[in-house]
């Protein structure tokens, strides 16, 4: 099916100042095409969902491995696993060989001083390049930050005090100075600490920690009302009214500093462990889905404007969820959900309808009480694929997604003649149209893998910027250098 989006819809983006820069871009493409344009979705729209298990089970020592992050953090183009241990003090980095399988034994290090790591994320917080790892240390009351010293070699820690029992991290550039900063949630002091970069891995708190809902459980970021300021979303797990868990939103003064806006709470959440933020219904305002533990669904909420969301329904996915990620894993241009569930030993997807709601679960069996999850395309086959943390097996399941077949075999490299390159010729034929350039719009977006149009990325680094979504429009305008 296609999808339409319409000269007022890009006209109401860019006054709104959402998806900076890259909208701008989107709604020169738009006039560009007489004031519409189609963006057609896979003929995979309405395949049957398929995931096969990897050839191989990682292993990694730890009884509760409760903190999963993919990157490509040695930059060989093939994307990496990095796990922690939730009860001990080790983090293990599992390297890809690009076709779905990786490096074992995982490389490990040892945090002697600090245990239950309980979150971890890939980031790079000192511009070097690298993506950097930030975990966060429950017993020590600290968040550790290890820098990537190349080729995806991590030095030794460095602890910034947070508050009692942190359990969440979230990277972003909170007071937009082009440094990362870090937010934690404090599960045993109910509030959140925000941490200000300076560019080079160290880290700062602000005044005070900005308070939240009683057992804090996740963190996630998005710009929630339009203002073009990243917000925060705290799940708490026992606030609210009923004492089972309410969602805080915070809103971003864009100066490393938030107000609270609204608490989000009713018979619709039940045990939240986190919260998932993306437009699923395609109005162009960033929605929220609720994983709920002991409901066993994800319950979705549409941005109804001013900080108020309104419930679209609760959804299905399977017994006990654990973890939750976004992907469009059928390639239909929705925003799908994916989720660990503890008690099934599965991991359930619900797929996005464009709407703001989801079908029915189809489930697939992964490691026994799994708990982490995270979604990355691990054998470059342009179709995302999904790893899972098993607690009580201490191993990570990977999951290749073969709804659109089986990858061909990688073909013996042969040498080619050097030709002119041409930013943004997705398909290599000496030009560049208005689908290629609305195909890095969606890339740069998230909507789409960087695999569709790497002609797009010039500069290899796995994401389409501003920069060069500008260069391709300028390409077809006047044409490719000769061949």
């Amino acid at each position: 099916m296609a999808r339409t989006f319409r000269m007022e819809r890009w006209r109401r983006n860019i006054l709104a100042d959402r998806n900076t820069g890259v909208a701008s871009v989107a709604w020169v493409i738009g006039v560009m095409v007489l004031g519409t344009v189609s963006c057609v979705a896979s003929t995979q729209a309405h395949a049957e969902l398929v995931f096969e298990p990897s050839s191989q089970e990682l292993a990694f020592p730890g009884a509760a491995l409760q903190a999963l992050a993919a990157g490509d953090v040695d930059h060989d183009g093939k994307v990496d696993l990095v796990v922690a241990d939730g009860d001990g003090d080790m983090v293990g980095v599992f390297f890809g060989n690009g076709d779905g399988t990786f490096l074992e034994p995982a490389s490990s290090y040892e945090l002697t001083d600090f245990a239950g790591l309980r979150a971890l994320e890939l980031a790079d917080v000192n511009r070097d390049g690298n993506l950097d790892l930030v975990v966060v240390s429950e017993v020590s009351n600290a968040v550790l930050v290890m820098l990537n010293q190349g080729a995806g070699v991590f030095g030794r820690e460095r602890d910034f005090p947070v508050g009692g029992g942190p359990v969440a991290v979230a990277v972003e550039d909170w007071n937009r100075d082009g440094a990362l900063d870090l937010a934690v949630a404090n599960g045993l002091d109910d509030n959140v600490t925000i941490l200000l970069g300076d560019g080079t891995g160290n880290f700062n708190p602000t005044a005070t920690p900005v308070p939240v809902g009683s057992g804090p459980v996740a963190l996630t970021s998005a710009d929630l009302d339009g203002d073009g300021i990243l917000d925060l979303v705290a799940t708490s797990a026992t606030s609210g009214e009923l004492s089972v868990g309410s969602l805080f939103l915070l809103r971003g003064l864009g100066t490393g500093q938030f107000a609270f806006a609204r608490e989000l709470q009713g018979e619709y959440i039940d045990t939240p462990v986190a919260s998932l933020v993306a437009d699923f219904d395609g109005d162009g305002d960033v929605d929220i889905a609720v994983v709920n533990q002991d409901l066993d669904d994800v319950a979705v909420r549409r941005n109804a404007g001013g900080f108020a969301f309104e419930l679209v329904g609760n959804f299905p996915v399977a017994s006990q969820l654990n973890g939750g990620v976004l992907g469009d894993f059928d390639r239909d241009g929705h925003t799908d959900i994916a989720c660990t569930g503890e008690f099934e030993d599965k991991v359930g997807i619900i797929r996005g309808q464009g709407d703001g709601s989801f079908g029915a679960p189809t489930l697939f069996d992964v490691g026994p009480a799994p708990a982490a999850i995270v979604v990355a395309d691990f054998d470059r086959d342009g179709w995302l694929d999904i790893a899972a943390t098993s607690q009580d097996a201490e191993t990570i399941s990977v999951l290749l997604n073969r709804t659109g077949g089986a990858p061909p075999p990688t073909p013996t490299p042969t040498p080619t003649p050097q030709v002119p390159s041409c930013s943004g010729d997705c398909n290599g034929d000496g030009s560049v149209t208005i689908d290629e350039l609305v195909r890095m719009v969606n890339i740069a977006l998230g909507l789409r893998p960087v695999t569709e149009c790497l002609a797009g990325d010039e500069n290899g680094d796995g994401s389409i910027t501003i920069d060069e979504i500008i260069k391709a429009v300028n390409r077809a305008l006047g044409g490719c250098p000769n061949r």
